[in-house]
């Protein structure tokens, strides 16, 4: 791992434990064993560095979210596609506490949430299909993938707090609790 990663990685996992303001930039030099300059010399400032964290994880959610959508009804396709969003978040638990508890205004601007949009076009065309063949309400595309996100999301909150046990069983009801909230009756 180079420097530059390093650096975005140690602020990744400072930020998630102790908090944006109470991470300063002489501990994370420290932890990823970088010279305070060094750090200077990739990024301006904090900031830069927690953009840099937002942008990554938003370019991992377009890839990884449409990642092996079978070939077979919209329904199948739909929990694929939540499937991979709930395994990326329980996989990388330091991405889902950063995007939920960082990357939220002020730190993170709505100009900066509006360019990463770029990232999940594949993702909008798919729900935008599905509101199109009748299968998903034909509401705000938005507020559908809001709410998507939100059932999933409340398990994985409720994972974290040790609260209740994954198991596929805990798993389908989710993906049907999404599909429910969203779906075309």
């Amino acid at each position: 791992m180079d420097k530059k990663q390093r650096i975005i990685i140690t602020m990744l996992e400072l930020v998630v434990k102790q908090g944006v303001y109470a991470t300063p930039m002489s501990q994370v030099a420290k932890e990823a064993n970088v010279a305070v300059g060094t750090i200077y010399h990739y990024f301006n400032n904090k900031q830069e560095i927690l953009e840099e964290i937002y942008k990554m994880i938003n370019q991992d959610f377009g890839v990884v979210l449409m990642a092996n959508l079978p070939d077979d009804e919209y329904r199948k396709q739909f929990e694929t596609v939540c499937l991979n969003f709930f395994n990326y978040y329980v996989g990388n638990p330091l991405a889902f506490k950063f995007m939920e508890f960082v990357a939220v205004p002020p730190l993170i601007s709505l100009e900066l949430s509006e360019s990463v949009r770029e990232y999940i076009t594949d993702v909008k065309d798919f729900f935008l299909k599905g509101i199109e063949e009748g299968y998903l309400k034909d509401a705000q595309l938005r507020h559908l993938m809001l709410t998507t996100v939100g059932c999933i999301t409340s398990t994985i909150k409720l994972k974290e707090k040790n609260a209740i046990e994954i198991t596929n069983d805990v798993i389908n009801q989710t993906m049907e609790m999404a599909w429910d909230c969203v779906r075309k009756h």
